[in-house]
């Protein structure tokens, strides 16, 4: 994938906030992983829909951070496991949020001024 090509663009954001979007929504409750990337996909507005793939890794890697802790319960005749945020969870995720939130608003002013250049050049940005 070419470093022009948008479809790179989407892909390294959607990596970049995978995890902060898995850990805001446990905030919210439990889930079982199918339950989680369909509220992260909610709750990022659709920008970031992860995939089964995506999401089972990374609370695989959260759970052996001690970031979530899973269990396994049977739900409809369905064995499936739940993953919970714990304290060291809540304190990853605002140490997350207050590194994205440092970042933002210079992100939105490069994005302000590619947007405000191309409309002086008369191209779609």
């Amino acid at each position: 994938m070419s470093l022009d090509s948008r479809e790179h663009w989407d892909l390294t954001v959607r990596r970049a906030v995978s995890r902060l979007f898995i850990l805001a929504a446990l905030a919210d409750r439990p889930m079982h992983g199918y339950e989680l990337g369909k509220a992260v996909a909610d709750g990022s507005g659709n920008c970031c829909t992860p995939s089964d793939a995506a999401v089972y890794p990374a609370l695989k890697e959260l759970s052996e951070g001690g970031f979530v802790a899973r269990e396994t319960l049977s739900q409809g005749g369905r064995r499936r496991s739940v993953c919970t945020l714990t304290q060291d969870g809540h304190d990853v995720l605002a140490t997350a949020a207050e590194a994205w939130g440092a970042v933002l608003p210079h992100l939105e002013r490069v994005v302000d001024e590619v947007r405000a250049d191309a409309a002086r050049r008369g191209v779609d940005a």
